[in-house]
């Protein structure tokens, strides 16, 4: 059995989309989920499992929806529920609720827009929200 290992806390801040940044039903239009062997404990898209021992481990019912994510997460996106922090084009965090839980999409691929995805499982794991914008993307 691994050892759980706790994620450090980040200071991560929902913000208001930057006015900097291109609109943000462009920038959803280019983005897609991808999800990470480092979350997964069976096969998946992103290649073998090889899970991190602090990763959140994906539910196996996501398993083959790559597609309808991508799709959660466009939506996301064109809420402009992101921080302020961006990667190539891209918010470099998008959050969601997806069945009640909160989920974070972190930017992992350069100029490609490809995103994967956890379960943020601990309240302390969730961004600061000072504009209360993750209350208006749950459901």
């Amino acid at each position: 059995m691994r050892t759980r290992f706790r994620r450090k806390k980040r200071h991560v801040i929902a913000s208001k989309w930057p006015e900097t940044e291109p609109d943000p039903t462009d920038i959803a239009a280019r983005v897609r989920y991808v999800g990470s062997p480092e979350h997964k404990a069976y096969p998946s898209a992103a290649g073998p499992p090889r899970p991190r021992p602090d990763a959140t481990l994906c539910d196996p019912k996501y398993k083959g929806r790559e597609e309808e994510l991508s799709g959660y997460l466009k939506e996301a996106i064109r809420r402009e529920v992101v921080s302020s922090q961006f990667e190539s084009g891209f918010p470099r965090y998008v959050w969601l609720w997806l069945e009640g839980v909160l989920y974070e999409a972190r930017h992992i691929n350069g100029p490609h827009g490809t995103y994967k995805a956890y379960a943020l499982v601990d309240e302390a794991e969730y961004p600061k929200d000072p504009r209360r914008l993750l209350e208006g993307a749950e459901g």
